[in-house]
């Protein structure tokens, strides 16, 4: 038969800080909120919280969902739809591109992509 073993002193008072904190935390309506995000994003809300001298995660996540529930429907709306930064390949990028692409293809040859003519009417019947 396995002996139990009593709980040290340090892990009763660790408890005891634990069930605290929680009747506190429960007290105040303070609950768990995981949030996961790409780590892409990180280097991004560093220098954003450092811009606007916010050291701590948790402050931005609780700023946004607030600014978010006091917004009217229209301004959540805009809030919430992923904003990305429009870009338009020039003609100049894109026939750097191509060049670039064609200077490649002369160093080490194989597998080419042939620019082929449509067929005509013609060459259909």
């Amino acid at each position: 038969m396995a002996e139990v073993q009593e709980p040290t002193k340090e892990a009763i008072k660790q408890k005891k800080k634990r069930e605290k904190a929680a009747a506190k935390d429960a007290a105040l309506g303070v609950e768990k909120f995981t949030v996961e995000v790409a780590g892409v994003f990180k280097p991004d809300l560093k220098r954003v919280m450092a811009a606007h001298g916010i050291n701590n995660q948790q402050e931005v996540y609780q700023l946004l969902l607030m600014n978010l529930i006091a917004a009217d429907f229209d301004t959540q709306t805009k809030m919430l739809r992923c904003v990305t930064t429009p870009f338009v390949i020039t003609e100049k990028v894109s026939e750097a591109f191509r060049l670039k692409s064609l200077a490649e293809i002369e160093k080490d040859p194989g597998d080419e992509i042939l620019q082929l003519q449509r067929p005509t009417t013609l060459d259909l019947m």
